[in-house]
């Protein structure tokens, strides 16, 4: 976790594509098991979900290796559209709960936070997905430090 929070941190572009590129590798080995097993079990019934799942993993492995960034981006709006429906719903939400005579403007910031953030994200997927590669690299280096300092000051019982 201390590597790819590093690797995330100082350099966020390079350390995407390279873990895009290494899921893209791990859906192709996925597939090829998939493929292994149907050769080896050719002489029994067939498997027509297994070979679905060669096709899937191997097709959606080709297209991740081939545009890494395109995949980057799609994540990234789909994490906007998420931010975008959450912060409607907060927006509705605090509506709802005004006209019934309680406030909340805590429910009313989040809404306003969340919409910005989802349209940020929107309209500049590339350097959306930039910044959260940089926030979750912060939150990997200090999750495998307090892991790594835990196990160092561990007591026993």
């Amino acid at each position: 976790m201390i590597l790819l929070g590093l690797g995330l941190l100082f350099y966020p572009g390079f350390t995407l594509v390279s873990v895009t590129r290494l899921v893209a590798v791990l859906l192709l080995v996925k597939g090829g098991m998939a493929g292994l097993i149907l050769l080896l079990s050719r002489n029994q019934r067939s498997n027509p979900s297994m070979l679905l799942e060669l096709f899937f993993d191997v097709g959606i492995g080709l297209l991740i290796l081939y545009n890494p960034g395109g995949t980057i981006s799609f994540f990234v709006v789909i994490l906007a559209i998420w931010a975008l429906i959450g912060g409607l719903l907060m927006a509705f939400s605090f509506n709802t709960l005004r006209k019934a005579g309680l406030t909340s403007w805590g429910l009313f910031l989040n809404s306003i936070i969340a919409l910005s953030f989802g349209f940020v994200l929107i309209f500049e997927p590339l350097r959306g997905g930039m910044a959260l590669a940089t926030l979750i690299g912060a939150f990997a280096l200090a999750y495998g430090i307090v892991n790594l300092l835990s196990v160092v000051f561990q007591k026993r019982a």
